[in-house]
């Protein structure tokens, strides 16, 4: 049969079209109809039946595992409540390296408090425990994490901890849950890699070091990881003796909840993200925890916290979506920042975290903010984002913290205090009305958000030239310290300050023979940006309210760079506001730091 040119030419034109309807349709990321493949793989076990397909990928596969069911027991139910023996479900997902130096230090990932069971018609909580089928896999927001982690030499576990959120069976108590479910896990991850029963799914022999162990928790799972390291002494050198895994050498708390008072100075690195955007921990509350540390002058290891702009609470977890439909008067969260870029900060930062805790790398140290000698800039691993940098107490001197109104007298070197030209305001820790604290109008607890709520120093100008000023009787030597560091903030919604400008002022060292050097901060200092918001009246509040969010960060100005004056034998360190007409700022934790 003869086929003439132009049949020839309109069965070409339709091949193609229907080639390109075919290219298109295996390329989209998702559609009802055409859901995306589930990149885990799934280990059958006692309540999973349908393994799935992994997604071809460079990194090493993120396994579901499931170690079985087991029981946890609540101690604030007696022994006859049928509260006092919960049922959970031991599983998650983990991620090994396919290659490297074995053993391999190991990553446990904990997601937040998000649904887990749903809620029934009617109730108003979850019942526990419920179809494995019905339950939100948390858990598995993280496998990300998880595999990139992986791919960089450590085995990463993200742990379902739903049970320790439900109120589906009993009130819990704080941390007791966590601690049962951390420790079945970890001590079958300990039998798994000495060769003994293996319920992960993937080869665990002899490839495990649960002798650097690190926490990453999201939301009350950072709360929850800070506070069981305390409770159980999993900071401590005998740990592993004591639960057979150990001791935790660091912990990342991303965007933490702050829902229980108390905890204790850390004793290993510990770092903090918190998200400038969070409609869930709306006042970034977690950041008491810096706080917390940043008191104390016996704090063996350092501590920071970034704050991350434009991103939200939920997008560190693959799953969850914004939880937020609209921030009001939030022009600093239009956008906020996309899933991929805030996944990939964590990503970035996770990895230069456990590279200068286990390999001692300098540069990833840099690369966090951590660098002493250097000053603070406005971004952090590409993105637009804040810090305040604590260093390990024999690393710190100490000059004004403030923690009490006397030091509004006398610093914490013995030597006085000297305002000249401006107004000075001490505010102690916590969040409290003027009603409560008469007088405390200056701190404005009331009327905007400084996270973590920490004590601090109010200082205003109306004329420039003011100084207030530190002497140090005996002579400091300061040859072995790299930078003078404080942290600070500007009052958006003082007249001083003028709207949407930086401020800034000058560090003056004076030595003993009389010799002064004076630098300046830079004009666009991040920790002096005029914070973004909007100022809203408000009749019960005197002096309206701001609704943006303004944080206490870092401004280091290395020791180095000040010239003719003798750093063995400093007499007087003085900040002068010599750089804008007027001012009002809130500043803490002025210290010399190595």
């Amino acid at each position: 049969m003869k086929t003439n040119r132009r049949t020839v030419v309109w069965i070409a034109i339709i091949s193609a079209i229907i080639l390109i309807l075919i290219l298109f349709f295996q390329n989209l990321n998702y559609s009802p109809q055409n859901p995306a493949p589930s990149p885990f793989v799934t280990e059958p076990g006692p309540m999973s039946e349908k393994p799935e397909v992994t997604l071809t990928s460079t990194l090493p596969p993120a396994v579901e595992y499931n170690l079985g069911d087991a029981t946890i027991t609540q101690s604030i139910f007696p022994e006859d409540s049928r509260f006092r023996n919960m049922p959970v479900r031991l599983n998650g997902v983990i991620s090994v390296p396919q290659s490297g130096n074995r053993p391999f230090p190991v990553v446990v990932i904990l997601h937040g408090n998000h649904p887990g069971c749903p809620v029934p018609e009617g109730d108003t909580v979850d019942r526990w425990p419920c179809d494995p089928d019905l339950e939100q896999p948390n858990y598995r927001g993280f496998g990300y994490l998880a595999q990139e982690l992986a791919a960089r030499g450590y085995i990463a576990l993200s742990l379902n901890v739903n049970s320790e959120y439900t109120l589906g069976f009993g009130e819990p108590v704080p941390l007791e849950r966590l601690g049962q479910l951390l420790d079945l896990q970890l001590k079958a991850l300990a039998i798994a890699s000495q060769g003994g029963q293996n319920k992960f799914g993937v080869d665990l022999k002899d490839r495990v070091d649960l002798s650097k162990l690190v926490l990453i928790g999201h939301s009350q799972g950072g709360e929850g990881a800070y506070l069981w390291v305390q409770h159980e002494g999993m900071d401590q050198a005998d740990a592993s003796q004591k639960h057979g895994f150990g001791p935790v050498q660091g912990l990342i708390m991303v965007a933490p909840s702050g829902n229980w008072a108390g905890g204790q100075p850390a004793s290993i690195p510990v770092a903090m993200i918190q998200s400038a955007c969070d409609n869930d921990v709306i006042t970034q509350e977690g950041q008491m925890y810096y706080e917390i540390n940043r008191v104390s002058i016996t704090n063996p290891s350092w501590v920071s916290s970034v704050w991350l702009d434009h991103a939200n609470h939920n997008y560190f977890n693959e799953i969850l979506s914004d939880e937020a439909r609209a921030r009001p008067g939030r022009p600093d969260c239009d956008p906020v920042l996309s899933p991929e870029k805030q996944r990939a900060f964590l990503v970035d930062y996770t990895a230069d975290f456990l590279a200068s805790l286990f390999q001692n790398d300098k540069q990833a140290a840099a690369r966090l903010g951590m660098d002493l000698q250097a000053r603070t800039g406005n971004t952090l691993l590409n993105q637009s984002a804040l810090l305040a940098a604590l260093a390990a107490s024999e690393n710190r001197l100490p000059v004004f913290l403030p923690l009490a109104d006397p030091e509004l007298q006398t610093n914490l070197t013995g030597g006085s205090v000297t305002a000249k030209g401006i107004e000075t305001f001490f505010c102690e820790a916590g969040y409290y009305t003027p009603s409560v604290k008469p007088g405390s109008e200056p701190c404005m607890r009331v009327n905007l958000v400084i996270p973590g709520n920490p004590s601090l120093a109010v200082i205003s100008w109306s004329a420039a030239g003011g100084e207030l000023a530190f002497a140090f009787p005996a002579g400091k030597d300061l040859s072995q310290f790299q930078s003078v560091s404080l942290r600070a903030a500007l009052d958006p919604l003082s007249p001083l300050n003028k709207p949407g400008a930086f401020q800034g002022f000058s560090i003056r060292l004076t030595d003993a023979a009389g010799n002064s050097a004076s630098l300046s901060t830079r004009s666009d200092e991040p920790a002096l940006r005029f914070p973004e918001g909007e100022r809203e009246e408000d009749s019960l509040f005197e002096g309206g309210l701001f609704t943006g969010r303004v944080p206490m960060t870092s401004i280091r100005i290395p020791l180095k760079d000040f010239k003719g004056v003798d750093l063995q034998d400093i007499s007087e360190l003085a900040l002068v506001f010599d750089q804008t007409p007027s001012g009002s700022i809130f500043i803490n934790d002025l210290e010399f730091v190595r």
